[in-house]
């Protein structure tokens, strides 16, 4: 299916001919002609509408979906949800959007269901369509839009989160690194070449020796710095293009890096916990819920956990015993196996998600006080070793001062 824009002219019962623009979601140019000659009219031009470059950036954005979930449900208190949506869709102004909803449109009015109609907008996420479709599916839509509400929110902020903290680690480390490598290649060549002042052969020798061990210091940390960095941006990558497998080494190495995998396990299992609380209270039944988080996690011991459970809930394990297993804590495992209905499991894994969220802030303020440490160390030995430079450089000047006190 494409979307096409045509132009067609209309006869009149006084012989005048209308010109007419609209936009059309088919499979081909011709499938397009022959829905306009079956109506009666004339093509006069049919192309083929391609979305904008940057239409993810500029288009589907999250404010763009914020925007259309509060609109539907504001709207679908005195309609349906799928009137709602043709409302919001035939009042949009800007042609982007309109562009973009036109295969929505489409199934609309063609009959098709509100989670058909806004899976082809190609806007939610896997996880907030399985909310919406399983609200639809028991009658309850105009309910699970709150809950739909709630994942895009938490989402959002997830992400903003990580911006600022990936943002502000990114400039300490740059401003480090950059800091080494201008005075390696800045000002130890320019002490270098403008010399000590003294004339004091043991000064010199002292000056070279001096510029020597700073010069080798500094290049070692330069390069060991510059390894580590280059390391983590392959480890990160590669674990990132092979996160669905959990054999994979960068699974394994992403399990024991300390401070990290406890903080990314709580994160995960923070996020995943409040998921499945949000699709039982939308009415999505438990094996399609773990199926969603499944393919949403990406955390090795998390994902793990989902996956078994999901295997042991398919083999005719109750859910309390196939749910309560590592790595949550003993405390959780014990909360787990008192569930009797899904509602309780719904309780149980937001208090979870509460309680792993805590522990995710205490690991987070490890990491940042381990982070700064590390660069203030970084920082210090390179603003120790230009001021010995410095010293080096004005041997004479500090020898002259020494004897005009003494003197």
């Amino acid at each position: 299916m494409k979307l096409y824009h045509a132009r067609y002219a209309q006869p009149t019962i006084g012989g005048a001919v209308l010109i007419h623009e609209e936009d059309f979601y088919l499979p081909d140019a011709h499938a397009v002609r022959r829905q306009l000659r079956g109506r009666g009219v004339w093509p006069i031009n049919i192309h083929e509408q391609k979305p904008p470059l940057f239409e993810w950036m500029d288009v589907r954005s999250r404010d763009w979906q914020m925007q259309l979930l509060r609109a539907i449900r504001f709207q679908s208190a005195t309609a349906s949800a799928g009137t709602a949506l043709l409302n919001i869709i035939e009042g949009e102004e800007d042609s982007r959007r309109r562009l973009a909803f036109l295969p929505t449109r489409t199934v609309l009015k063609g009959g098709g269901s509100f989670s058909e109609a806004l899976r082809e907008l190609k806007l939610m996420d896997a996880p907030t369509m399985a909310i919406i479709t399983a609200g639809e599916r028991a009658g309850d839509l105009k309910g699970v839009i709150q809950h739909a509400i709630e994942h895009v929110e938490q989402k959002g902020n997830q992400y903003k989160t990580i911006i600022a903290a990936l943002s502000w680690l990114s400039f300490d480390i740059i401003s480090t690194i950059g800091s080494i490598w201008g005075t390696q290649f800045g000002f130890i060549p320019y002490l270098k070449e403008k010399g000590t002042n003294s004339t004091d052969p043991e000064v010199i020798a002292k000056f070279e020796r001096g510029i020597k061990w700073v010069s080798i210091m500094n290049m070692t940390l330069l390069m060991i710095s510059s390894l580590i960095i280059l390391a983590i941006v392959f480890f990160v990558f590669s674990y990132w293009r092979n996160r669905h497998k959990k054999d994979h080494y960068t699974a394994r190495l992403m399990m024991k890096v300390p401070m990290l995998s406890p903080y990314l396990r709580n994160v995960s299992l923070k996020d995943t916990c409040k998921l499945m609380t949000r699709l039982l209270h939308g009415k999505v039944p438990l094996a399609e819920a773990l199926e969603i988080i499944i393919e949403s996690s990406v955390e090795p011991a998390a994902r793990t956990y989902w996956a078994e459970c999901k295997q042991k809930i398919l083999s005719g394990v109750e859910p309390a015993r196939a749910l309560s297993r590592w790595p949550l804590s003993k405390p959780e495992r014990d909360q787990i196996r008192t569930i009797q209905t899904v509602d309780q499991l719904g309780e149980v894994y937001e208090s979870i998600a509460v309680e792993r969220d805590l522990m995710a802030k205490a690991d987070q303020r490890k990491i940042l006080k381990f982070g700064l440490y590390l660069l203030i160390g970084l920082s210090g030995i390179t603003i120790l070793t230009t001021i010995y430079l410095l010293m080096l450089q004005n041997q004479n000047f500090l020898n002259s001062l020494t004897e005009m006190r003494g003197g």
